[in-house]
């Protein structure tokens, strides 16, 4: 089943981690041997949510090199519990994080299940972002202040 993508971009790297923001003003802590090679600070991504098939092993579910090639989504597990209140899932990251997420009415009638967090790169929106942030700078220093 497909989920809504979220949009964010990663922000910064920490240590072994980035923090990837999320724009609805979330934030992700993902392990930087995680991320796909071309992933790196203002690389705009997408996160969409997988559920796992009943039965499916915990863990991270990159295990070879090869997923390390570019435009190929990283994965961290997760555990997902529906908030039957707000209709939003409460995701829980392995190392304790969480994030809210809304998902399709579809998959409102499973309690617990457990995901999988996909980040892609978007080469795309990294483009048109990186061209926002230009002609913003452009307008505030090209553009002499008016009666000088």
């Amino acid at each position: 089943m497909d989920r809504p993508d979220v949009q964010g971009v990663i922000d910064r790297f920490e240590g072994d981690n980035a923090v990837v923001v999320l724009d609805d003003g979330q934030s992700v802590t993902w392990p930087r041997s995680g991320l796909p090679l071309e992933a790196t600070p203002g690389t705009a991504v997408r996160l969409s949510l997988s559920f796992a098939p009943s039965g499916a092993p915990d863990g991270l579910a990159r295990s070879d090199a090869s997923l390390l090639s570019p435009g190929v989504a990283a994965r961290l597990p997760a555990q997902a519990k529906r908030d039957a209140q707000t209709g939003q899932w409460l995701l829980t990251l392995a190392d304790g994080s969480s994030l809210r997420w809304s998902v399709d009415a579809d998959v409102a009638a499973q309690a617990d299940a457990a995901v999988s967090l996909e980040l892609t790169p978007d080469a795309e929106d990294t483009a048109a972002r990186r061209q926002r942030v230009t002609g913003l700078l452009d307008d505030i220093f090209s553009h002499p202040a008016s009666g000088q």
